[in-house]
């Protein structure tokens, strides 16, 4: 009996023991210092961010939910040739049925459709996945999948989100796809607010910030990381496309007979460039967050939204010498309006040493809906756009695009819709307490959830460098 304990003792250590060798190799390799090439250093010069005559793209700010669900399937309904759809992680529900209604009609009349998500966890749901990937005009792809004998690729995730239709439009942002970022009638779910610019390009010979992205693309379903998905029979196949075809028409049919003019309602800019991560599934070379840190050593004045920060004790130092001097204010959540335990609870614990750099912060209050756009504004002028988180997964790990967009219109409409979220927040003090406002009170937060946040936040320090 004694040896039988004995050996059940030694299998159940043996086992631990391989759980967390297989652990520390799938996160080690994004631990350490950040790396930035020779090249990408030498490369950057702030002049080479701003335009002297309007180029033949124009910009629209999305920040309403339901206008950016009517411009996404706009877009679809209007394509001619091909449609380059990315996203980090697609859900079910209304909104999805919808635009994959639109994706099917538009493959039904010779569009070529292309759609990458992250492999592990964006994975289309089966139902959506059948009807596509059935379809002979419609290719899907994941980017790293999980593949249990290369744990090291596990911590990188295709963080991208852009559609290109054409090389006519593009919408780039934060937005997922999902019910609780387009906000459909009658949904009474948690909400994510977040924010996109679409790009109309007026002239279809020039080659520019649309043509970029769409070879961003080609480059990210060729890569060795991506795989194509293989279509599966499904007996309900063709009852669930009919069933999404229907209520795509029926969501058109629903609006106004009226073609939306692109062209008054977008503003002239005089440049646009893509800042992207290179494509792989291990630690990255810091691409966007060396250029964003350069920018701000150029710029006097900087706003930035998050979702949250997130740094290891050096990303801080490096953070806090580039912000010394300057004017940084950041719009980021609450206690009581985040959903998300691991990256929120890092920076609540780390909030005070955060303030030391000297950067005013604010944190929006609410319940059930929360920020999720991620925009840095320059000086009056220059405008960044897209899926760049400030948390280490963005600055290490996934992939991630921005556009940075030269334009004073264009960035006045989007402070003001920023302005708008601020009227909604408090101020985090020096003492990291709220500072005292008449027109927004702190939404109470119960002893539970912010002892559950310390907890985790502490529990979690050992880890920021993935999270």
């Amino acid at each position: 009996m004694g040896k039988f304990k004995y050996k059940k003792t030694f299998i159940a250590l043996c086992i631990a023991a391989c759980v967390i060798i297989y652990f520390l190799i799938a996160l080690l390799p994004y631990s350490g210092a950040l790396y930035v090439s020779a090249e990408t250093r030498a490369s950057f010069a702030m002049e080479n961010f701003f335009g002297q005559e309007i180029i033949p793209e124009q910009v629209m700010l999305l920040d309403n939910p339901q206008e950016s669900f009517f411009h996404r399937v706009n877009l679809i309904s209007n394509a001619q040739e091909q449609i380059f759809f990315a996203s980090y992680v697609i859900h079910s529900g209304v909104s999805t049925d919808i635009i994959v209604g639109a994706l099917l009609s538009a493959a039904d009349r010779g569009v070529t459709v292309k759609i990458v998500t992250d492999g592990f966890t964006g994975n289309i749901p089966a139902t959506y996945r059948n009807v596509l990937s059935g379809h002979e005009n419609i290719c899907l792809y994941r980017f790293n999948s999980f593949n249990f004998f290369r744990p090291q690729y596990a911590n990188s995730s295709f963080h991208d989100k852009y559609m290109t239709v054409d090389n006519r439009y593009m919408i780039l942002g934060g937005r997922n796809v999902g019910d609780k970022y387009f906000l459909p009638s009658g949904f009474t779910g948690r909400q994510s607010l977040d924010r996109e610019v679409l790009v109309y390009n007026t002239d279809l010979a020039f080659s520019g910030i649309i043509a970029e992205v769409n070879d961003l693309f080609n480059e990210t379903i060729t890569s060795s990381y991506a795989s194509s998905v293989s279509p599966r029979s499904s007996r309900n196949s063709e009852a669930e496309r009919a069933h999404f075809i229907a209520l795509y028409n029926a969501y058109k049919a629903s609006l106004p007979p009226r073609d939306f003019d692109y062209l008054s309602n977008t503003v002239g800019v005089y440049n646009i460039t893509l800042l992207h991560d290179p494509i792989g599934s291990t630690k990255k070379e810091s691409v966007i967050a060396y250029n964003l840190m350069m920018m701000t050593l150029n710029s006097e004045r900087i706003i930035a939204q998050s979702p949250y920060l997130v740094m290891t004790n050096r990303t801080l130092e490096i953070f806090a010498d580039t912000v010394r001097g300057r004017d940084f204010t950041l719009l980021t959540n609450s206690l009581a309006s985040t959903p998300n335990l691991p990256a929120f609870s890092s920076y609540y614990v780390n909030r005070r040493n955060i303030l030391q750099t000297g950067i005013t912060i604010y944190e929006f209050q609410a319940t059930n809906t929360s920020i999720h756009a991620k925009t840095y504004l320059f000086d009056g002028r220059l405008t960044v756009i897209g899926s760049f988180n400030l948390n280490e997964r963005s600055i290490r790990s996934d992939t991630e695009s921005v556009l940075v967009i030269d334009s004073r219109e264009f960035h006045d409409l989007t402070l003001d819709v920023i302005n708008g979220y601020m009227a909604r927040s408090l101020r985090v003090a020096a003492d990291n307490t709220y500072e005292p406002n008449d027109h927004v009170d702190a939404i109470p937060v119960s002893r539970r959830r912010r002892a559950l946040y310390q907890v985790a936040g502490h529990l979690l320090r050992g880890v920021r460098f993935m999270i």
